[in-house]
């Protein structure tokens, strides 16, 4: 039996992560610190270093975890058939949705905190990521050009756009929090004018 398969280690491991979202969500990475957590879990600090190398990879880890539950909600929403433009047009919102009601996610998305991150992540995490990121919605939208219901552009540049989209959320305050929800529904709408074909809209 290797260490990561020991029931004990795979129940710190859990604790680790049930206590690290708790105080990432509360206080946010950079003030919790590594001994707040072993503290709450009841290990010492230095075996911290037994299951992750550092709390950024630790967050980051919890980052995949959320990311993995919202990304089955709204591949769900991609998958109905048939698809329209108002069925796309609210998977859009439905991931703004999410991001904002869930306090790990929702951190990431704060400019100061991601820069934070990215001089502590190694870069290949990150690009790991992105590149993970592409590869899950590359089949869907595939799927939906072949049943002639996506305009046929290039993949990767239609997964950008999505991406970008959901970006948006990191300029929250700049473009201005009293017209940034309306701004993005208004974006949304139009995304889903010039991704999906007018054969399948759906205006009720």
């Amino acid at each position: 039996m290797t260490k990561s398969q020991n029931p004990k280690h795979i129940h710190i491991r859990n604790n680790l992560f049930e206590t690290a979202r708790e105080l990432f969500g509360k206080y946010g990475i950079k003030k919790t610190s590594i001994s707040e957590i072993t503290k709450a879990v009841g290990i010492a600090q230095g075996s911290f270093y037994a299951y992750f190398p550092s709390k950024e990879e630790l967050y980051f880890d919890l980052v995949e975890m959320e990311e993995k539950k919202i990304k089955k909600e709204l591949f769900n929403l991609l998958e109905q058939e048939p698809m329209t433009k108002k069925l796309f047009k609210a998977f859009l919102l439905r991931s703004l949705q999410l991001i904002q009601a869930n306090p790990i996610l929702r951190s990431l998305f704060d400019e100061e905190h991601l820069q934070y991150l990215l001089t502590k992540l190694p870069p290949e995490r990150m690009k790991q990521h992105i590149e993970t990121d592409t590869d899950r919605l590359m089949p869907i939208i595939e799927q939906l050009q072949k049943q002639q219901i996506l305009i046929k552009k290039d993949p990767k540049i239609i997964s950008a756009i999505i991406r970008s989209y959901i970006l948006l959320f990191l300029h929250r305050q700049k473009i201005g929090e009293d017209v940034f929800e309306e701004a993005m529904e208004l974006q949304a709408e139009m995304i889903a004018d010039g991704l999906i074909k007018g054969g399948h809209d759906d205006k009720s």
